[in-house]
């Protein structure tokens, strides 16, 4: 089984909503809702399967954005409602899935790469003069995590996407099982401590195109979203205004009928 969790902060009903859409569009799938919003709000999510992420490390700066909670939380959850996940994918709330096979290539993608963790733009960052990596490469808290993980090295430093990144079983226990509150970004913290840890890291673009629409920016438009299902793409990232999600949802849900008639 493959468990996907969802990362929002959007009011209730809006939550609500996207759990609908993505019930009916991926049938099958346990779906887990991971709310970082007020808790006011959270208690107003009428989706059941939801946990609560008071953890200041979601907020702030982006160089101090920690996501360690929300992994050790889904798999708290699933192992208390006793979900068999053998793969666990995590996305942000502006990551669309517009196919209903979205999900099993996801699972496809991991079990043919053969790897323990994938994610979007995922590799060794050590010797590069990517952002985050110049950023900590003498960050003396994050130098001695990885030290304490593998005392004789080597210790490199590896990157993916925060959004999107997917887990076998194995890979996210060992992981919750390590002490991960520092004040360290998720691209970073993340894959370099399942490096340390023997893990067996791959990018997504390498496997399958199921990512092939997910960027930084800009951002996609409802009116991208015909161009995207015509080119049958699998997910689209960002997609931020949610004045448009309905609209969204209804257009992809619509293709996924006219295409089975």
């Amino acid at each position: 089984m493959i468990v996907h969790s969802i990362l929002s902060h959007h009011p209730a009903h809006v939550v609500d909503a996207m759990a609908e859409f993505l019930q009916a569009l991926g049938n099958g799938v346990r779906f887990c809702l991971a709310y970082g919003g007020e808790q006011e709000e959270f208690e107003k999510i009428l989706f059941e399967d939801k946990i609560f992420l008071a953890d200041p490390g979601l907020r702030g700066k982006i160089e101090s954005q920690n996501f360690s909670c929300w992994f050790r939380a889904v798999l708290d959850w699933a192992e208390r409602m006793n979900v068999a996940a053998e793969v666990v994918h995590f996305t942000e709330c502006d990551h669309i899935p517009l196919r209903p096979d979205y999900w099993s290539e996801i699972k496809r993608s991991v079990c043919a790469s053969g790897k323990d963790f994938l994610g979007k733009w995922c590799m060794d960052r050590t010797n590069t003069n990517e952002q985050f990596s110049l950023h900590y490469r003498n960050d003396p808290a994050f130098l001695a995590h990885l030290r304490a993980l593998r005392p004789n090295g080597p210790n490199p430093i590896w990157g993916a996407l925060a959004n999107g990144m997917t887990f076998r079983l194995e890979a996210i226990r060992a992981l919750c099982n390590v002490d991960l509150k520092l004040d360290c970004f998720t691209e970073i913290l993340i894959p370099s401590t399942l490096r340390c840890l023997g893990f067996e890291l791959g990018d997504f673009d390498e496997v399958s195109s199921v990512f092939a629409r997910v960027r930084h920016r800009p951002e996609f438009l409802l009116s991208d979203v015909s161009d995207l299902l015509s080119q049958d793409a699998w997910c689209c990232h960002p997609f931020k205004n949610i004045r448009d999600f309905s609209s969204l949802f209804e257009n992809v849900l619509g293709r996924r009928q006219s295409r089975a008639c």
